[in-house]
């Protein structure tokens, strides 16, 4: 510090944390007055007069003798002294930090206006999802865990954008906790459905994780079921949105979360952080992702034709549930079937006999499972009959194609 700025530093600092840096520093505390003042010199000076340290802030010229203690203090000249002060200001944190920078070809710390709304919705829907897929992971949450969301955003603070680029900046309370849904007045904070600032900006790494690793899947092996599997992830409809909005019309976007571990003010704060990169060129896999995410979240009625890989039942003559591996009719990769008894006869006659099965219901999504209900229509299909209907179902749905293999 040039200039050392010593009601800057008294402002990031108690008496008490004053006294413990002391302490700690080979000081040794004589004389005073207890809950009004106290004295302190170096051990090994003891003809040093010392420094007198405030300790009740009723008093009306605290902060006066405080500010003389703190200049006291520095101007010892002890290095060391001087480190952990000037660490009192520069390393107090507001937050677990989390930046979501985009680039645009513009003037230096500016960005076109509408880019820049995409760039504040992109970051906004983040936080959103980040506390949402803490309650639970769904392809598609529309209005659901609203609650635990709500309470989030209200207690994260924004930050000041970077010159030279372009940055939303969000600043998590690590320790608060948010709980899943409104506790009564009076009640205590349940144990279950708490979660802390610092496990939802965790989660928020681990859906941004998720969603590259989904679309480097799609770019590699043009085959949409990742999307599908990485639901458990915590990719959804909402997250592909968000990085839609921060990559759209811009060089790139990045979104680096930085969490500060057990910084103390004898000791340089820790960090946890993590970047990820998207670009122009994920958008339209990022488009795709998110039509089958809000496609599939909403209930269905298909007709699937697949092979049968599981058969399970309690008792012989009962009903029971069968997994498919779906050849045509939806973009799921598998699906469960509780079927009737004479139904489930003929998905056992299927899997012996190297058959595929064709059934119709009302297909939902559960969890990261696919479930078809209410199914009618059971009947046996051979092979020959499954790849018409594939190239019957490429020519009608443009969208899906044939990259679900």
């Amino acid at each position: 510090m040039s200039e050392v700025d010593f009601s800057q530093i008294a402002s990031s600092l108690t008496d008490s944390e004053v006294a413990l840096i002391l302490e700690r520093s080979g000081w040794e505390k004589f004389g005073g007055q207890e809950n009004l003042y106290s004295r302190w010199r170096p051990r090994d000076a003891r003809d040093v007069r010392g420094v007198l340290l405030p300790e009740n802030r009723s008093m009306a010229d605290y902060r006066e003798l405080f500010l003389q203690a703190i200049s006291q203090i520095w101007n010892t000249g002890d290095a060391r002294l001087q480190k952990i002060l000037n660490r009192a200001v520069t390393s107090t944190p507001l937050g677990d930090e989390v930046r979501f920078h985009k680039e645009a070809r513009t003037l230096r710390g500016t960005i076109p206006w509408l880019s820049g709304e995409d760039l504040y919705s992109g970051a906004r829907r983040s936080m959103i999802v980040a506390a949402k897929s803490r309650k639970s992971r769904q392809p598609y949450y529309g209005n659901a865990n609203s609650y635990i969301a709500r309470s989030f955003l209200d207690a994260v603070l924004m930050g000041q954008t970077d010159v030279g680029s372009y940055v939303v900046t969000a600043y998590v309370p690590p320790d608060e906790v948010f709980t899943e849904k409104k506790v009564p007045v009076g009640s205590t904070t349940p144990l279950l459905g708490n979660h802390s600032g610092r496990e939802i900006t965790k989660g928020l790494v681990e859906v941004l994780q998720t969603t590259r690793e989904a679309v480097d899947h799609f770019a590699n092996t043009g085959s949409s079921h990742g999307f599908i599997e990485n639901v458990s992830g915590g990719l959804c409809y909402e997250i592909t949105q968000a990085v839609r909005d921060l990559v759209r019309d811009s060089d790139g976007a990045e979104v680096s979360v930085e969490m500060y571990l057990a910084a103390d003010l004898f000791e340089p704060p820790s960090t946890d952080r993590h970047e990820l990169t998207f670009t122009p060129a994920d958008y339209p896999i990022l488009e795709k992702a998110g039509n089958l995410l809000a496609a599939t979240a909403r209930p269905q009625n298909v007709t699937v034709v697949g092979t049968v890989t599981l058969l399970n039942r309690p008792t012989a003559g009962s009903p029971g549930v069968v997994r498919l591996d779906v050849l045509s009719g939806t973009p799921a990769k598998k699906m469960r079937v509780r079927l009737k008894v004479e139904d489930y006869d003929l998905a056992v006659d299927a899997h012996r006999d190297n058959l595929a099965l064709k059934v119709s219901g009302r297909q939902e999504i559960e969890g990261r499972y696919y479930w078809l209900y209410e199914p009618t229509e059971v009947e046996l299909v051979t092979f020959e009959r499954v790849d018409e209907a594939v190239r019957a179902e490429e020519d009608t749905l443009p969208f899906f194609g044939s990259e679900d293999e």
